[in-house]
């Protein structure tokens, strides 16, 4: 949540700085060793299986968020995923 909310609100996209590194320090995280462990075997590895079951969802571009079988697509559907988390449905 913490990259999210830096790129909806701030405007400052995910994966880059100076989002990754605040993120990573606001939840506790070291950027340095999280940027080492990124490169290893294991996380490529994490990282290809996500992937694939993205695909398998048939998620096509970011951000989605997937919610109990129901896909929402765009920053601005962030807040019919948590309705639907919530919810079951989209309430008004």
């Amino acid at each position: 949540m913490a990259s999210y909310r830096r790129w909806f609100v701030d405007g400052h996209e995910p994966g880059l700085e100076p989002n990754l590194s605040a993120s990573l320090r606001e939840v506790g995280q070291d950027p340095a060793r999280v940027a080492e462990q990124a490169q290893s075997e294991r996380i490529g590895q994490a990282y290809q299986a996500a992937t694939d079951e993205a695909r398998g969802l048939g998620i096509f571009g970011s951000p989605t968020f997937a919610v109990h079988g129901e896909l929402f697509w765009g920053d601005d559907r962030l807040d019919d995923a948590l309705c639907w988390l919530r919810h079951g449905r989209l309430t008004s």
